[in-house]
């Protein structure tokens, strides 16, 4: 169970755009499960061969021109993206509040209600202001649908395990140096699936975060600021850093300290990963790819592991 335990927080962040929270995942020492050191060696082993490939293959790089489309200024950029969080916010409670007042009162499904209004809305912002507010840029044209999804499918096989081996790296070493080991599931969605067993619940939730999360939060991170950052100046690299640094940061007060260290870090490694991919294919279409199948993994797993988990009745 310990590959499992392990990667169930990997992209926990990542399942709702308005609460996201990162996670822990065990401390890498096993807990006296059979098979834990195997499983982090391979992990390990795994990371070592992913990042090799994507040091010797160069998959690092971000071109020197931007490709596709960058806001025409990166203020107006930069204020679609935050018009579209806060009004996102606010339809969010709204579907909330909606939802106590028909007499919904099973907090999970609130919750997902909350987070799906508050999707929709951000998508729907941010996909106009993408055709409103920017331009394409430079002669070199985005990469076509089908092949930005391949580079998304690829990214998932290389980053995956690098995202989970530096998750069980900081936890071992934290945990080495007398600091309590992370959660094994922090994310409240995750810990609600693995403990009701509700087949709808979890099929809304897939769906959910499988397709429409992946949809607001790359429209609005790497369609939106990560462009603007460029259009501001700043090289195709240190425009992934930045939006990857703040991506990370904006999570600090709803990560558990107790898990803050590995959540942050697998929040900056993920986001990485996806803004080079928006860099290098010129569009949203590969990062939501990767993106998609962190979430959809990450929920597979928890389901996985529900398996072993009594059923609990709803609150």
């Amino acid at each position: 169970m310990l590959v499992i335990a392990s990667f169930i927080d990997i992209p926990a962040t990542l399942l709702q755009s308005k609460d996201e929270v990162g996670g822990g995942v065990s401390d890498g020492m096993g807990d006296g499960m059979g098979g834990g050191v195997a499983a982090v060696l391979l992990v390990g082993a795994l990371a070592v061969g992913a990042i090799t490939a994507i040091v010797g293959k160069g998959l690092w790089k971000c071109p020197a021109q931007p490709i596709g489309r960058i806001p025409r200024d990166p203020a107006i950029g930069g204020l679609a993206m935050m018009i579209a969080l806060i009004i996102g916010s606010v339809a969010g409670a709204g579907a909330a509040g909606a939802a106590a007042s028909m007499g919904i009162d099973d907090e999970a499904y609130a919750r997902l209600a909350a987070g799906v209004a508050g999707n929709m809305v951000q998508v729907a912002i941010a996909l106009l202001a993408l055709q409103v507010v920017t331009q394409c840029n430079g002669t070199t044209p985005a990469a076509k649908p089908a092949r930005a999804i391949g580079a998304g499918v690829l990214a998932f096989l290389l980053v995956a395990p690098v995202v989970a081996g530096v998750s069980i790296a900081i936890n071992a070493m934290l945990v080495a140096l007398g600091f309590p080991k992370a959660p094994e599931t922090s994310h409240e969605t995750l810990r609600i699936l693995i403990e009701r067993h509700d087949t709808l619940l979890s099929v809304l939730t897939l769906a959910h975060v499988a397709l429409l999360v992946p949809i607001a939060e790359e429209a609005l991170w790497r369609g939106l600021l990560q462009p603007s950052l460029r259009r501001a100046g700043l090289g195709g690299f240190e425009a992934v850093l930045a939006t990857a640094t703040l991506f990370a940061l904006i999570h600090w007060s709803v990560v558990p300290a107790e898990g803050r260290a590995a959540g942050l870090a697998m929040l900056f490694t993920l986001a990485l990963a996806l803004g080079i991919l928006r860099e290098r294919t010129g569009g949203i279409i590969a990062p939501i790819a990767l993106h998609a199948l962190f979430n959809a993994a990450n929920v597979a797993l928890a389901l996985a592991s529900a398996a072993n988990v009594p059923v609990s009745s709803p609150p």
